[in-house]
């Protein structure tokens, strides 16, 4: 959208609508009483592991950022990673910007270079999204279908038709031209275009990889969506309620992919998306609804001020300030420049559009 005002304001009324729909008919005095009663060391715990994968996720992005600079600062890296999730829990999408301008203005890399690396992480998150939302529908298809009766099959195909295609992006550029021009055939020119430009962008971002970064980054990606589950299942302990303790580590992964899904809905810190779905995930395994209204009160808003208030402060001690990264994609200086990096082996990062952080 081209207007800001606009867009915002669209972003403020789904917010809202969500939230209204995750509180919409519940026992607020309940739900509240059960975050006072809630046991606080699982839900500190939860939130530590968490911060483990985010520090995994830096780790993760200096293999990725290799060809541009061989070795690069893990404590930058993890402190940008966190100041880009602030500013997303306050603008959504502005933190893909604050994220690889700390990296590329502390390393004196070009900032297309680091543009581009967010991009290629980005491909592996969504295959790891993908991956588990098919295993979500397959170990809980029964379930699944209670709430979706007519539809768990033909979700279940799709995503898997989803993550085969993103999977074919890896071989060449030839081969995602077909797989794009196949899917896009219904599709109006104008979007078939920009959507095989994103495709194109992700598999040159892909093919511009040192192949030895590749078994790296599949195990830190396997890492980092590990430790959410952990983080999620140590959490639901901290609720003293039968139906939460009866949910296993296994069961935690459904709700993270629930989880996934919200924060790819572009509101402040999956406000409002995340209240919905995890809530109907919950209840969906027997969990009393105002027991899970409570869970996702209390996770969403200890990550949503943890991260925040620690992301503002590694902001301002970058000499940023919350104005700079608000306005950070009008400023000139910051504009992705238009010649490819270079790497170590003669190969190019590409600069490539965002999607979205899980």
């Amino acid at each position: 959208m081209k207007s800001p005002a606009l867009k915002y304001t669209i972003i403020a009324l789904a917010t809202l609508g969500l939230l209204y729909l995750a509180f919409r008919g519940q026992d607020i005095d309940k739900a509240m009483s059960d975050i006072g009663d809630a046991r606080w060391l699982p839900l500190i715990g939860g939130l530590c592991i968490m911060f483990l994968s985010h520090a995994v996720r830096a780790v993760r992005w200096q293999i990725v950022l290799r060809p541009l600079k061989r070795r690069t600062s893990l404590w930058l890296a993890f402190k940008a990673t966190i100041a880009g999730y602030a500013m997303n829990n306050l603008i959504p999408r502005s933190g893909e910007l604050v994220r690889p301008y700390m990296m590329a203005r502390g390393e004196k890399i070009p900032m297309a270079g680091t543009l581009a690396s967010v991009v290629v992480e980005r491909v592996f998150d969504v295959i790891a999204l993908a991956a588990l939302i098919v295993f979500s529908l397959m170990s809980y298809q029964t379930r699944v279908a209670s709430v979706f009766p007519s539809n768990t099959p033909g979700m279940l195909a799709v995503m898997l038709l989803l993550l085969i295609g993103i999977m074919l992006l890896f071989f060449s550029e030839r081969r995602t031209k077909q797989l794009v021009g196949i899917v896009t055939k219904p599709f109006p020119p104008n979007i078939s275009i920009k959507i095989e430009r994103m495709a194109l962008d992700f598999s040159r971002g892909l093919r511009g990889l040192d192949r030895s970064a590749i078994l790296p980054l599949i195990v830190g990606t396997i890492g980092i969506w590990v430790l959410y589950g952990i983080s999620m299942f140590i959490s639901l302990q901290a609720f003293p309620d039968p139906a939460m303790m009866q949910l296993t580590l296994k069961d935690a992964f459904p709700l993270l992919t629930l989880s996934g899904i919200a924060f790819t809905i572009p509101t402040p810190g999956g406000t409002g998306s995340y209240h919905v779905l995890i809530s109907a995930g919950l209840i969906i395994f027997g969990v009393p609804p105002a027991i899970a209204l409570a869970y996702a009160v209390a996770t969403h808003a200890l990550s949503y001020i943890s991260i925040t208030l620690i992301g503002l402060i590694f902001l301002v001690g970058e000499g940023l300030s919350f104005g700079a990264g608000r306005n950070m994609k009008n400023e000139e200086n910051i504009q992705p420049s238009t010649a490819n990096p270079s790497t170590s082996s003669g190969q190019a990062l590409h600069p490539s559009t965002f999607i979205p952080q899980p």
